[in-house]
């Protein structure tokens, strides 16, 4: 895995931020709501969502990361000639779609 250590803060600072919003709620509520990542029998909802979006946010930390090195991988393509990338595009995204019908010819729409 490739360690970033900002990605890592941002998905540390949205899960703060997460918890923050529920605790909030939680006393405007009056209800006690147990922390994002522990688990509770006595669920509702709203807290079930946090923790979704809890979970959704720590992927963060190997997303972005994987994000940043497939703009490079993409950059590199361009300049190999193997892809063209236009105005608003992302390289990242090129490239992804090039290496999955390169690569996986009959699963390119099971993404």
């Amino acid at each position: 895995m490739i360690h970033d250590p900002q990605a890592a803060q941002t998905a540390d600072d949205i899960v703060a931020l997460l918890t923050l919003c529920q605790q909030l709620q939680s006393d405007k509520d009056g209800r006690e709501r147990v922390a994002p990542g522990t688990y509770s029998r006595d669920e509702d909802d709203f807290a079930d969502r946090i923790r979704a979006a809890c979970v959704s946010a720590t992927l963060l930390r190997q997303l972005l990361p994987m994000m940043s090195t497939l703009s490079s991988i993409g950059a590199e393509m361009e300049h190999r000639g193997e892809i063209t990338v236009f105005a608003g595009e992302s390289y990242a995204t090129r490239a992804l779609e090039h290496l999955i019908t390169e690569y996986m010819p009959d699963n390119g729409d099971a993404r």
